[in-house]
């Protein structure tokens, strides 16, 4: 368990990394008004896919772990709000995450849709944008309070 719980802590990075290449990748399109080549779908396809293992690796966790779902069920929903900590791992992570999620496929599937080049930039650019504001408001940053002792970082 500890070393996907590693793998889901160091991928992280590679997610935060290509969240923000493919946002300035489609913010340069966008502002130069230049046509989507195989190489910004290729950076788009390799962001969700990362995503998608991310995802996928983090709901393992989530119902295997000491800190997911499983403390739903043996602190109990009402200790669970109360502690910010298991509060943050048992709801706010995995709620911020799947939106994100979900988010970022409509965003993936409205630019492919999207009729030229700079319309696909922008519309992947917008939705993109909302996703990294999600993904850093829930990842949990070694400076949030109580996560240093946890080792991850």
């Amino acid at each position: 368990m500890d070393s996907l719980k590693d793998l889901h802590s160091l991928l992280r990075w590679a997610v935060v990394l290509m969240a923000f290449y493919t946002l300035i990748r489609s913010f340069i399109g966008m502002s130069s008004k230049s046509s989507f080549s195989k190489t910004d779908n290729l950076s788009q396809v390799i962001y969700v896919s990362l995503v998608d293992v991310q995802v996928l690796i983090g709901l393992i966790l989530y119902f295997t772990s000491s800190i997911g779902f499983r403390n739903i069920s043996l602190m109990g929903m009402k200790e669970v709000m109360h502690d910010g900590f298991f509060r943050f791992f048992a709801i706010e992570h995995i709620t911020g995450m799947l939106l994100a999620f979900i988010l970022l496929h409509i965003g993936r599937a409205k630019c492919k849709r999207a009729l030229d080049g700079p319309a696909k930039f922008k519309t992947f650019f917008i939705w993109n944008l909302i996703v990294i504001l999600i993904l850093l408001a829930t990842i949990p940053w070694p400076f949030r309070k109580g996560f240093e002792a946890l080792g991850w970082f």
